[in-house]
Formats: C-alpha cells, structure tokens, sequence
C-alpha cells in the first residue's frame, strides 16, 4: 500500500495542503479532508480509501466555490451547474452540489425570478421576462408564482415605455406602429400595447 510521506500546508492558502504519498505529490486536499480522514505521515491508506478521500477533497472544493460564486448574486439552479462544469467537475458532482445548496436555500429560483421580475419590469414585457428567465434554467411554473407575488401593472409600464419612445418624435401613423411593434419587441403584450398607444392618443 501506498504510504503518506508529507503532508504540508500550502503557501498561497494555510487552508489546504499537499499530499506526498511514496514521496511523490498526489494532489492538493482541503485541511477539512485531511482532519476528516485522520490522515498522517508515515500513515500507510488503501486504494478505495485514497479513491473516497480524492472524492470527498472534489466534493468540498466544489461546494466551496459554488457557495462563494452565489455569495455575490442571486444564481439560478442552471447557472450553478454550468458554473461547476466551466470548472471542470462532473455534471452529476455539480447537480449534487446544486441540490445540497438548495438545501441549504442558498439557490431559489422563485425568489430569483420575483426579484429579477422586479428589477425589469419596468422596462419589459412578461413575454420577454419568461424567455430571459426560462433561458437561464428557471420553470415557467416558478415564474408564474413570482408574478403572483409582485405588485406589476404591466399596462402602466407599457405606456411608461412607449411614452419615452415617443418622446421628441412626431406621432405620425408610421411612428406609431413603430412604437406599437417596439413594445412587442419588449415583451409586451398586444393588449398592453394597444392600452400604452391608446393612452398617448388621449394625452394628444
């Protein structure tokens, strides 16, 4: 068997160490893998051991990066795992780790959609706000309980929209339907853009 022959703490990071086994570097380990598995210098470990011991190290490694990549912004469940794959961890590793942050509700793709939903609302049409959210992995049933959750009048924030369009231009027939077709382009709807156009018409 294999026998441990150094075990020493990295420069960069007093957090991890490098392994030797037989005198040679094996690999890199968390400080919370080696006190995990006791391990010592002179100490001699089994093949399965060494396999399970590699794969605890990945699976902390990758928890910890996956935590402080959604630490600086609300992430969706899809972009945690492509996260970890651009990371080179395996797709079954990273839904592992994306199920066990769930768990720890560190991702909530409702909670992102509401506040995602919020942020551009203003400015988009669900339509559109379903394609972006749905893009980035997120259930159109988790969407649609977010906007049961926000307060958005959709009507209002397409005339809001097509007023700024507007704004300076003539309102010809030919601008018109240009901004009609815009506030398609942004999501909305034909109701909400005929009730935005209607209420400009009303404001001349």
């Amino acid at each position: 068997m294999p026998k441990i022959t150094d075990i020493s703490y990295q420069n960069k990071n007093k957090k991890r160490c490098n392994l030797f086994l037989d005198g040679e570097f094996l690999c890199g380990l968390s400080l919370e893998s080696v006190i995990k598995f006791r391990l010592k210098v002179g100490q001699e470990i089994e093949k399965d051991a060494l396999t399970e011991l590699i794969k605890d190290n990945e699976r902390i490694e990758a928890l910890s990066k996956a935590a402080d990549y959604v630490s600086k912004s609300l992430k969706t469940k899809r972009q945690v795992k492509d996260y970890l794959l651009r990371k080179g961890y395996s797709e079954e590793l990273a839904w592992e780790i994306v199920d066990k942050l769930k768990e720890y509700d560190y991702i909530n793709d409702k909670e992102y959609s509401k506040r995602y939903i919020e942020s551009v609302s203003k400015t988009q049409g669900k339509r559109l706000v379903e394609y972006k959210l749905m893009s980035k992995g997120v259930k159109k049933d988790d969407i649609e309980h977010a906007y049961t959750e926000t307060d958005i009048n959709s009507k209002e924030n397409a005339k809001i929209v097509v007023e700024k369009y507007l704004r300076n231009k003539e309102k010809t027939k030919e601008n018109i339907a240009k901004a009609y077709r815009y506030l398609i382009g942004r999501g909305f709807s034909y109701d909400e853009a005929s009730f935005a156009l209607s209420k400009v018409d009303d404001d001349d």
